[in-house]
């Protein structure tokens, strides 16, 4: 895995466990039964997408780095499609607590894309191919001198 995709997994995953700390027990007081397992499987949820985003699209860049944008793009639209017919599944079911559900989903969501940019803004990585530089003979450096 690329050195900033395992960051962002760990970092991520560090969040969503920092959020289920006071939402855990705040939806079971809040919420009863259903809303703790609400809350644990909205974050696991999270957690699962993009985890396997992460690793897809890294697993695909170290490959084939000319089929990253499709890679990313696939794994969101898969993860849209089975987070469309999950809803659809559950709507109107009383067995899930769809509001914690919900919050749980939206919390997590923002926490992991903090962690994703914290990651970002933290890790040094270039903005450029440094091959392509190294293979035409020219430095990154000459073309900002010109």
């Amino acid at each position: 895995m690329i050195t900033a995709a395992g960051r962002t997994v760990r970092t991520g995953l560090l969040v969503l466990a920092a959020v289920a700390v006071p939402a855990l027990p705040i939806a079971g007081f809040a919420r009863g039964a259903d809303g703790l397992a609400a809350v644990a499987a909205g974050l696991v949820l999270v957690a699962l997408f993009f985890t396997a985003s992460k690793v897809a699209v890294s697993v695909v860049a170290r490959r084939m780095r000319a089929m990253v944008l499709p890679a990313a793009l696939g794994t969101y639209l898969m993860k849209t499609i089975i987070l469309g017919v999950l809803l659809v599944t559950l709507e109107g079911s009383d067995s899930v607590d769809l509001i914690a559900f919900s919050w749980a989903v939206l919390v997590g969501v923002l926490g992991w894309v903090g962690a994703e940019l914290w990651v970002a803004t933290h890790t040094r990585v270039p903005f450029y191919d440094p091959d392509a530089f190294r293979a035409r003979g020219d430095s990154p450096h000459d073309t900002l001198n010109t």
